[in-house]
């Protein structure tokens, strides 16, 4: 990672590090089918044959995530992550989004505390969207495999959880073709977020 992404994994641990301690929160008994979104910001790095090393970009994230309890302590489930850049350029806006979908497991050292850990597995995927003259084309610039890995706080609020997270995943994409034409190739990507979200329960 660049020194701009390990100070913004670093600061989002301390966040969660400095919440509330399980004396102090609100517990819940994790039980049955669990659902969470959220949005946040995140820097972008890519690796690739023919790039340039421009370092890394800042751009918005977000993610859907969704699955079942197995017990109080693991929860397995899918999480889909998404992080995108607008660029304005020759009177065009295109927007550069990179995908992971990963199946997941959730720890949580503490059956009624809200600190987690995660990981998971999965496909990455890029592609761009181009709008110029009121018309937007959409084009797929490919897909590979992918992992995630990551760790969070639920703050419970009643039947909700507001839950702090930092993330790092990562997909490896290779040959990159826009339209039948090779762009590309050896395309790493990978993108360390901070978000915000609502778990439930």
């Amino acid at each position: 990672m660049t020194p701009a992404t390990r100070h913004l994994a670093a600061c989002a641990l301390a966040a969660i590090v400095v919440l509330p301690s399980p004396a102090t929160a609100q517990s819940v008994q994790r039980e049955g089918f669990w659902f969470g979104a959220g949005v946040g910001a995140g820097r972008a790095e890519v690796i690739c044959d023919d790039c340039s090393d421009d370092g890394a970009e800042t751009g918005g994230s977000g993610y859907v995530k969704a699955g079942w309890t197995l017990n109080p302590r693991l929860l397995v489930g899918g999480e889909l992550n998404v992080w995108t850049r607008r660029e304005d350029r020759g009177g065009a806006t295109a927007w550069l989004t990179m995908y992971n979908a990963s199946a997941t497991l959730t720890f949580y050292p503490s059956a009624v505390a809200g600190f987690f850990v995660k990981g998971g597995a999965g496909v990455a995927y890029l592609d761009t969207d181009v709008e110029r003259r009121g018309s937007t084309v959409t084009i797929d610039l490919g897909s590979g495999p992918g992992f995630l890995v990551g760790a969070g706080y639920d703050i419970r609020v009643k039947r909700l959880a507001l839950t702090p997270a930092v993330n790092y995943w990562r997909g490896h994409i290779g040959e990159i073709e826009g339209r039948g034409v090779s762009v590309a190739s050896g395309w790493t990507q990978s993108i360390v977020d901070v978000t915000i979200g609502v778990t439930f329960p």
